[in-house]
């Protein structure tokens, strides 16, 4: 198809939002070489010197506002102030995306504590999914990030999280510096 690279940026424009390469592919009836191709051609416009980024992950791509604009912006947008997660939450947060596909009652099991209001914020913040059911009495719901989670995050997908070893180098690093501060 000629131009794609404009068609699919035209399209990425006007939703606003994420789109899959299946998608793009059946809808535009074009395979996903062609797709790809394209998607280079936009990742040359589209880089990170940019005020617009074409943000892409496994599965789909968005065009978003460049993260360094982020503090003009949000003196415009009423509704771009981040609302801080609490404690449990972050913590609820962390059980789910370094254990992807987990249960309310699994993560209550690993806090020790009900986990129903971490959960449902974390689903009113789109940073959490019901991505399945569990063929069991009660039907659990199963939990994974979103897409949301893995743009904050700057990351494509969660193996890119960093390991229990990484943090706890962090952390004592962290320590040792309030302690010489």
């Amino acid at each position: 198809m000629e131009n794609l690279d404009n068609i699919i940026e035209a399209v990425l424009f006007a939703l606003g939002r994420d789109v899959t390469f299946d998608e793009l592919s059946q809808t535009l009836q074009v395979n996903i070489s062609d797709i790809n191709i394209a998607i280079e051609k936009l990742k040359q416009k589209y880089n990170d010197n940019n005020t617009i980024v074409l943000y892409i992950t496994e599965d789909s791509m968005q065009l978003v506002t460049n993260k360094i604009y982020y503090e003009n912006i949000k003196l415009f947008v009423e509704n771009t102030k981040r609302q801080n997660l609490s404690t449990s939450a972050m913590e609820t947060l962390t059980i789910i995306a370094y254990n992807p596909k987990i249960t309310k009652s699994e993560i209550e099991r690993i806090r020790g504590v009900s986990s129903d209001f971490a959960v449902g914020r974390l689903l009113e913040c789109g940073l959490v999914e019901e991505v399945a059911r569990l063929s069991i009495p009660g039907r659990p719901a199963i939990y994974s990030v979103t897409k949301e989670f893995l743009k904050n995050c700057n990351i494509k997908n969660i193996s890119e999280l960093p390991s229990y070893d990484q943090l706890k180098i962090k952390d004592e690093q962290m320590m040792i510096n309030d302690i010489e501060n």
